[in-house]
């Protein structure tokens, strides 16, 4: 029986799984990642932490099998920058996508850049404070010697993968949050490796997701549990990853993922309605004459509940619970309060309700926000009459009961939480030349009994 491991690295943890196949997930696993926050602002993963991490994770799974394993490939909530020196040590530590250390330095370094034109090629919108080409531009403006004896500037993913195998390579997919990559043409941009004072020798070579990068170089086969040579594949970012695993691959179909941030994710054939909708756009599977990817966010929802939760209804471990719980007592409407989690909390208003209707108010607010979302989508001619719902929420029924209910789409949950290490999973049997493509994976993997 062949196994394939696909890896889930999100903002605060990796999940992995193990996967037969036939689509059976086995086993799978969970490491959390240990921030630094600085007084600046800045957000860092040590590098040697942050592969730790990673590779115990890799190994809890490869050794219940013996290291048995077809391929790896992991998907990333990407945009942490490293930059190493010539040998491949660390120059900086891994810098978070959510690092808040830029201020005016993205914009001295590029200018009066075409904002506009630059998401038309990179698919994602700059905003001059995050992800690495804002990071490259503080670095040139406060430590240019970082740049000057850089011999590779890369993310946190693309450094994983060269530990395991000793080779460099990125998806244009992974690389979309880079932000140094024009999507159509797979190619670096001349203009922005030149500001920010780099050639490509020292950027990881652009490579098509689903394609093997290397093998597991010996050193490595003890520390991450595989056998030598066991091939690793290059993914995607993370929400076209786990529409892979759900067999979320064509238009009029919606994925539904619920982590930090909230986010609808619609395959969608023609690109220009996709930048039409100002939406972030991924290649998905437009390589291969396929649909891209379109994303609309609820940013950071996550935090904003946690903030009304445990402020009103439950701080405890079991507070998610208990919010569904009380939730699911009160009727539609919660007694006439209404909750925006995205404003600042207002006691005096808030406390003169049950906490039932308190609960309920707080669903049915982040629901609204991502009604509006979805609202304003169908107004511009995209929109799904089903979703796959995938994350943490996706394990709560009265969750997905509120957003059929409220947003008037069928709503089934497909592998939970592990849908994005699943559609990893489903690219790392591309890679090894277990499945054609993704629909043949689906179709292999379809009534097979998972997480």
């Amino acid at each position: 029986m062949s196994y394939l491991i696909g890896l889930d690295m999100g903002t605060s943890s990796v999940k992995a799984i193990l996967m037969t196949e036939s689509g059976v997930v086995e086993k799978s696993e969970h490491g959390a990642f240990t921030y630094h926050r600085l007084d600046n602002g800045g957000v860092e993963i040590e590098a040697n932490d942050f592969a730790k991490v990673c590779l115990g994770t890799i190994k809890k799974l490869a050794d219940s099998v013996n290291g048995d394993v077809a391929a790896l490939c992991a998907s990333s909530a990407s945009g942490n920058l490293i930059v190493l020196d010539k040998e491949n040590n660390p120059l900086t530590a891994i810098i978070g996508w959510q690092d808040k250390r830029v201020g005016n330095e993205a914009k001295d370094v590029l200018g009066n850049i075409d904002t506009e034109a630059l998401y038309r090629q990179i698919g994602w919108p700059f905003g001059f404070k995050a992800f690495p080409l804002a990071q490259m531009c503080y670095i040139k403006k406060n430590n240019p010697e970082i740049i000057k004896n850089c011999g590779m500037v890369c993310m946190s993913t693309e450094y994983l993968y060269w530990l395991l195998t000793g080779k460099w390579g990125i998806s244009t997919s992974a690389g979309t949050p880079f932000f140094f990559i024009d999507q159509q043409s797979g190619k670096y941009i001349d203009f922005l490796m030149e500001v920010v004072g780099i050639t490509e020798d020292k950027l990881p070579p652009v490579m098509n997701a689903g394609e093997i990068l290397g093998r597991v170089k010996g050193d490595m086969a003890a520390k991450c549990g595989l056998k030598e040579g066991t091939p690793i594949v290059l993914g995607t970012f993370d929400h076209p990853s786990a529409a892979r695993g759900v067999g979320i691959l064509k238009e009029g179909q919606m994925l539904l993922s619920c982590g930090t941030s909230w986010v609808a994710f619609f395959p969608i054939q023609d690109r220009n309605k996709i930048a039409d909708a100002h939406m972030l756009i991924d290649p998905f599977l437009s390589p291969n004459g396929g649909c891209w990817g379109s994303m609309t966010s609820v940013a950071s929802i996550s935090e904003r509940i946690w903030l009304y939760v445990s402020r009103y209804v439950d701080s405890s471990e079991k507070a998610f619970s208990a919010l569904s719980a009380l939730a699911s007592k009160a009727d539609a409407g919660a007694g006439g309060l209404r909750i925006n989690p995205k404003d600042e909390p207002d006691d005096e208003k808030i406390l003169s309700y049950s906490k039932e209707n308190i609960a309920r108010a707080i669903m049915e607010g982040t629901v609204n926000l991502l009604k509006d979302r979805l609202d304003t989508l169908s107004q511009k001619g995209i929109s799904a009459k089903s979703a796959v719902m995938v994350g943490g929420p996706s394990e709560d029924p009265f969750w997905i009961e509120l957003i059929s209910k409220m947003c008037s789409v069928e709503v089934k949950v497909i592998h939970g939480k592990f849908a994005g290490a699943v559609g990893a999973a489903v690219l790392a049997g591309i890679g090894a030349g277990i499945y054609k493509d993704e629909e043949d994976a689906i179709k292999i993997m379809r009534g097979a009994e998972n997480v």
